[in-house]
């Protein structure tokens, strides 16, 4: 029934995305950093759900060390910058290069970091993610990236053709690492979103974030030690007037060892590079995804967020 009702509403899904498409591109900066700002606070004041699994993940993140007014203060920025990004998607893909020129900084050490070389990007959903793609590809250095599809496919078509208006390209998620093996064999780029649930089933590995373990996919770290390729942590930070900086956080070699363990401490490494700049600026970071629903198998569900596997199990459980 739920699918169905996901197949009837996409005709209106369709409409309703290919309005934005006409609409967004024509509105100056300053109207779509107001929609932006009045879109995020919608969502905080209306989005239930997202407001609770956002301030669950913050006591994770934080636990006493904010308060919950400092709390809802980032959650409400954060609903803001994510409304912003998907704003830009559209927005940035009229007049490119002329647009993201203007508003996307590409900081100096980043620039001459990035050279015609193999080298794997890693970001997360941090800021304008989508912009990384795009302005790398103006500066000459286009990233084969892989993107979650849209459920709805006409959309999920549409959304791609913005993303790779620069010539980023978007790779799909089946059989993605071999091509992305070719890739950088050839001296090409990756881009990866890292803060991602990648179950064991899907091939992902557990590391720590914020201190309880995570499935993460360690794709990165196995490509970059296959390729030898340098790993870049990467970031599209929001400035004021609207603008954006990209900049690399840290540079990691690949290590000269393979094997299991050497990926995983690598993973390992890039997770925690990516939680050290979310401590510094947690309200770019989408904290109204789940990245604490599953539970390492053989630990306890104490710090956990209400929305775990297993604490619906238990609740299920008790009321029965």
């Amino acid at each position: 029934m739920i699918k169905a009702y996901r197949i009837r509403r996409r005709p209106f899904e369709t409409a309703a995305f290919r309005a934005g498409l006409t609409v967004i591109p024509q509105l100056p900066r300053c109207a779509v950093l107001c929609l932006a700002w009045l879109g995020g606070n919608i969502g905080f004041i209306f989005d239930r759900r997202g407001r609770r699994i956002g301030l669950a993940n913050l006591d994770v993140a934080f636990g006493n060390s904010k308060n919950a007014a400092e709390k809802k203060s980032i959650l409400r920025r954060s609903f803001i910058t994510f409304t912003r990004t998907l704003l830009d998607v559209i927005w940035f893909s009229t007049r490119s290069e002329k647009r993201l020129t203007k508003y996307v900084e590409l900081d100096e050490n980043t620039r001459q970091a990035f050279c015609k070389k193999n080298q794997i990007c890693v970001t997360a959903h941090f800021g304008n993610w989508e912009a990384v793609g795009q302005i790398m590809a103006l500066h000459g250095f286009p990233f084969h990236s892989i993107a979650m599809p849209v459920k709805n496919p006409e959309v999920d078509r549409l959304l791609i053709a913005r993303r790779e208006v620069t010539g980023q390209k978007i790779i799909p998620r089946e059989g993605a690492l071999r091509k992305l093996l070719g890739v950088l064999r050839s001296g090409g780029k990756t881009a990866f979103l890292v803060d991602q649930n990648t179950t064991e089933a899907e091939g992902g590995i557990w590391v720590d974030y914020f201190g309880l373990p995570v499935p993460v996919t360690p794709a990165p770290a196995a490509l970059a030690i296959k390729t030898a390729s340098e790993i870049f942590i990467g970031f599209c930070a929001p400035q004021r007037g609207g603008r954006y900086r990209v900049y690399v956080a840290e540079t990691i070699q690949p290590p000269a060892v393979a094997g299991d363990e050497t990926t995983r401490a690598l993973t390992q490494q890039i997770l925690s590079a990516i939680e050290r700049e979310v401590r510094k600026y947690p309200e770019h970071w989408l904290w109204m995804y789940k990245r604490w629903k599953f539970i390492k198998p053989g630990m306890e569900s104490s710090g956990y967020p209400f929305y775990t596997n297993r604490a619906k199990k238990r609740i299920i459980t008790d009321n029965s």
